[in-house]
């Protein structure tokens, strides 16, 4: 439009032009004429300008409506899906792993999870139940070696006191005849004492030949030598047997001896062996526990989600065959899927208004078109350092963790690890007035709109309420059905400095 506008006035002439010009007028008159000719044109163009400009303002300018109803004050968050109940399966024993299910399999109660160097437990079992056959073979000889010495002493004890006693009877019976032959001499001597006096009162009263006396004396005398004989034949017999007793008492006294050691000796070296036998069955038994526990099954039905290896560079991964594990170490989750719950690191300035029980609606971005309501179940009370992911490098960011229960997961399968959108309902303002944020401008230490007012607008100050990410309460300024600038129509985007309320500045269109 612009320049068929200018194309037709240099073409024209005005009235009296060529007659100016047939008069012989100088250059700098004419040179004057065109100068003000197109100062005319200029202002034309100008006006024409400003009125289209105003006309593609008012077509660009955007406007929306004030609405009225139920605010909801949200903190909108990512996380991932976790159970609320889980089975966590542990390695007992270090190993490495030979073969593990896939992350995210289905199992059964009892089915294998993952298996630990397997061969080399299974040939130290073996070598163990060698050693354990062959300590329990020893023990056996061992014992039956310790009785028989046990029951050699015990015989040879038994004979010692059968001699004992048979020598004692033997003895007391030779000493009781020696004894009894000693009072007989005795009794004889006494009677061959008596015939002798008699004999020799006779001869003195010539009664009796001294013949007969002398005999009487000579018999009494070997009487006497008999019984003295007699007599150190009995305490002679006596010595004797009393030193065999000594030598029959001192056998079975050795003999006791020997049987005491033979019973000690078989108690202590039974007793060795015993514990050589209980030190390999112990050993056997470990590796065979070891053995057991190198196949690692799942405590329950579900799906399992790996544990994570630690790599270079602070990264991790599910376990894969050929890592090692360690004793406590995490083999595996096994997660109740029953009850789910969403796992996610808000910002402190986030975590401020976050509380427990606060209702959350959740989406899950594998499941889209469903929604899935909760709430606040924890929010931790110290927060974690944030690191560069696969970097472990700190970010100086902290987080707090914060778990969000899902309260129906039977709508659809959820599984752990999902991502999940959440929506934390921290307030809820009824019938409250609100407009879009990007309706509301800055102007020095007040907060202004644009309200439309036929084919102007107003700029009119409001008091602001809470706000979520899209829209924000107005507490006053404002009525519902009012419709209000998407821009600042301010002149360059500042000059709208309303001096009074609403019906203040009035800005065309």
């Amino acid at each position: 439009m612009k320049a068929q506008f200018d194309r037709s006035v240099l073409v024209s002439r005005p009235r009296g032009a060529g007659k100016l010009i047939g008069s012989g007028l100088t250059p700098i008159i004419m040179l004057a004429l065109l100068v003000a000719i197109g100062a005319r044109i200029a202002n034309v163009s100008l006006a024409k300008k400003a009125k289209v400009e105003r006309q593609q303002e008012q077509q660009v300018i955007a406007t929306v409506p004030v609405t009225q109803g139920d605010f909801e004050v949200v903190v909108a968050a990512v996380g991932k899906l976790q159970a609320l109940k889980s089975k966590q399966v542990s390695s007992e024993i270090h190993g490495q792993v030979i073969s593990v299910v896939p992350n995210g399999a289905r199992v059964k109660k009892d089915d294998v999870i993952a298996v630990l160097d397997v061969p080399r437990m299974a040939r130290r079992t073996r070598d163990m139940q060698a050693s354990y056959d062959d300590s329990v073979a020893q023990a056996v000889r061992k014992k039956r070696d310790l009785a028989a010495e046990v029951e050699r002493a015990k015989i040879a004890l038994d004979q010692a006191e059968k001699d004992l006693d048979r020598f004692k009877a033997s003895q007391q019976a030779e000493i009781d005849d020696k004894k009894s032959q000693k009072e007989f001499d005795a009794q004889d001597l006494t009677i061959n004492r008596a015939r002798f006096d008699r004999k020799q009162k006779l001869a003195n009263e010539a009664l009796l030949p001294k013949r007969e006396v002398e005999l009487a004396t000579a018999d009494v005398k070997a009487k006497e030598f008999g019984l003295e004989r007699q007599t150190k034949d009995l305490e002679l017999t006596e010595a004797k047997k009393a030193s065999e007793l000594l030598d029959k008492q001192a056998a079975v006294n050795k003999a006791k001896a020997d049987l005491a050691r033979a019973e000690a000796a078989q108690q202590d070296e039974a007793r060795n062996v015993d514990m050589n036998v209980e030190i390999n069955k112990k050993q056997l038994s470990r590796s065979q526990d070891q053995l057991s526990k190198a196949v690692i099954k799942s405590p329950s039905e579900g799906i399992v989600v790996l544990g994570e290896s630690d790599q270079a560079g602070g990264a991790s991964r599910p376990l894969e065959p050929g890592d090692q594990v360690w004793e406590g170490m995490k083999i595996a989750t096994i997660p109740d899927l029953s009850t789910m719950l969403v796992q996610l690191d808000l910002p402190q300035e986030q975590s401020r208004s976050v509380k427990p029980k606060q209702k959350a609606i959740i989406t899950v971005d594998a499941i889209p078109g469903i929604k899935f309501e909760g709430d606040v179940s924890e929010v931790a009370q110290t927060a974690k350092q944030s690191s560069m992911r696969g970097t472990g490098i700190p970010t100086g960011e902290r987080s707090f963790p914060t778990k969000v229960g899902i309260k129906d997961t039977k709508k659809v399968p959820l599984r752990p690890g999902m991502t999940a959108g959440v929506t934390i309902i921290i307030e809820r303002v009824p019938k409250a007035v609100s407009v879009p944020i990007e309706c509301v401008f800055d102007r020095d230490d007040r907060k202004i709109v644009y309200v439309q007012d036929g084919n102007h607008f107003q700029s009119v100050d409001v008091e602001l309420g809470p706000q979520n990410e899209d829209r924000v309460v107005i507490k006053s300024g404002l009525k519902p059905g009012e419709r209000v600038a998407l821009r600042d129509v301010g002149e360059h985007g500042a000059r709208a400095t309303a001096t009074k309320k609403k019906g203040a500045a009035e800005l065309p269109l």
